[in-house]
């Protein structure tokens, strides 16, 4: 929750405002559907993939600089504040029914993209590859592909033992994910395989996983995933920090540098691990840390809040780099 703090400075039509805003947010938080510990709502709205001109990695890379300055939150971001965060895709086609033995938010029964498409791409992981969905629907769409999606909360993509946070044990249905999805994605012999997750999920004793933990459980899934004629891909990691998110926009209406931070900060552990595991099975690797830091990682750029939760971007942010994502994945498109 967030505790309202009054300076001096304040007009009271300022202070109206943002406590105002503070008591939505802090309403919608408190009811929004509840999360695993990556983060990933458990019930995501449908919205419509519509033909759209996405910013090209040029303009993304001048919006996150020209993010580095910004003080006063646009209203646009401050209407957006306390609205839901939706995710989930619409027009799916070639739906089949599967066993999905894990109860995954996704497992690859229902096809997105061009419906017409020669190729397929299916993306693998925890709650980042939902938040990619929309994106890489999109790509798909644009390129004249199909895709298929396998995603559970929770589940980091590596074959490591994870904690469940609402167990507080071994989180036995991730193992049951990792084994059943892998099958199932080779059944499919996609042409594009795409693997991305949260990189510092803790390991069934409670602990956080090394580099060389990290790379090893990611070579691992990429072998599990790996046939003849597969292409592989990795979206990595986003920068994550805990004043990310709407409750502190909320609360630094004309200050939104207080809910930045230091790209040195915001930067996850394990990127090297996952570079180097993309490396040695021959993966195109896709950086997301240039899409919201430079100096600093930022929590709204081009007029868009960057992220839904501490461990998310939002679905509009994900939408506004689909662009220069479908430009990093060209050589694994082609």
């Amino acid at each position: 929750m967030v505790d309202p703090v009054v300076a001096p400075r304040w007009t009271s039509s300022y202070a109206l405002r943002m406590l105002a805003i503070i008591v939505v947010v802090t309403i919608a938080a408190c009811s929004a559907p509840k999360a695993d510990s990556s983060g990933a709502a458990s019930s995501p709205q449908t919205v419509d993939s519509g033909e759209k001109t996405y910013p090209t990695t040029a303009q993304v890379l001048m919006a996150v600089k020209s993010a580095q300055t910004l003080s006063e939150l646009p209203h646009s971001v401050e209407a957006s504040l306390t609205q839901e965060n939706d995710t989930a895709l619409k027009n799916p086609f070639d739906c089949v029914s599967v066993d999905n033995q894990a109860h995954a938010e996704y497992f690859g029964d229902c096809a997105f993209g061009d419906p017409g498409g020669s190729k397929l791409m299916a993306v693998y992981g925890d709650s980042h590859a939902s938040m990619w969905a929309f994106a890489l629907a999109s790509v798909a769409k644009a390129n004249g592909w199909k895709l298929r999606v396998f995603s559970l909360g929770g589940c980091p993509v590596p074959n490591l033992h994870f904690i469940s946070s609402q167990t507080l044990a071994p989180n036995t249905n991730c193992d049951l994910f990792h084994a059943t999805a892998a099958a199932s994605i080779r059944e499919l012999r996609p042409d594009l395989v795409i693997l991305t997750s949260f990189s510092s999920e803790y390991l069934a004793e409670g602990r956080m996983p090394s580099g060389p933990e990290w790379q090893q459980g990611l070579e691992s899934a990429f072998h599990d995933v790996s046939q003849p004629g597969t292409r592989l891909a990795m979206l990595g990691d986003i920068p994550t920090w805990p004043q990310n998110d709407a409750r502190c926009l909320a609360a630094h209406v004309d200050a939104v540098q207080e809910c930045s931070v230091a790209a040195a900060d915001g930067t996850p552990a394990n990127l090297d691990a996952e570079k180097a595991a993309a490396a040695t099975v021959g993966a195109t690797y896709v950086s997301t840390i240039p899409w919201a830091c430079l100096e600093r990682c930022e929590p709204v750029i081009a007029e868009t809040r960057v992220f839904s939760n501490q461990y998310h971007f939002s679905r509009l942010y994900t939408e506004y780099v689909t662009g220069a994502l479908g430009e990093s994945l060209q050589p694994a498109l082609h």
